[in-house]
């Protein structure tokens, strides 16, 4: 069984953590589609963990049930206005 996981909002490019900690997953939706990139890092000059392009009215779940260790934080850039969180462990 997966540990606890905190959402964190996330409505734009961002850094959503900093430091080590698991990605656990994420939800984000946006109204006008968006490109939305999540790193492990602090920058875009991460490692990638998950990419995916938004349609108008796009809705993306992804989840990690044992997660994926980042080593500085996690870092996300998004084309666009989104909603949505990202699950952090």
């Amino acid at each position: 069984m997966a540990g606890q996981a905190t959402a964190v909002n996330v409505t734009t490019t961002a850094t959503i953590y900093t430091g080590g900690c698991t990605f656990r997953g994420l939800s984000i939706g946006s109204t006008a589609g968006a490109t939305v990139v999540v790193y492990d890092g602090v920058s875009a000059a991460g490692t990638v963990l998950a990419s995916f392009t938004l349609a108008a009215a796009g809705f993306q779940n992804i989840d990690f049930p044992n997660g994926i260790r980042c080593n500085t934080g996690i870092h996300i850039v998004t084309g666009a206005a989104v909603q949505g969180h990202v699950r952090i462990g």
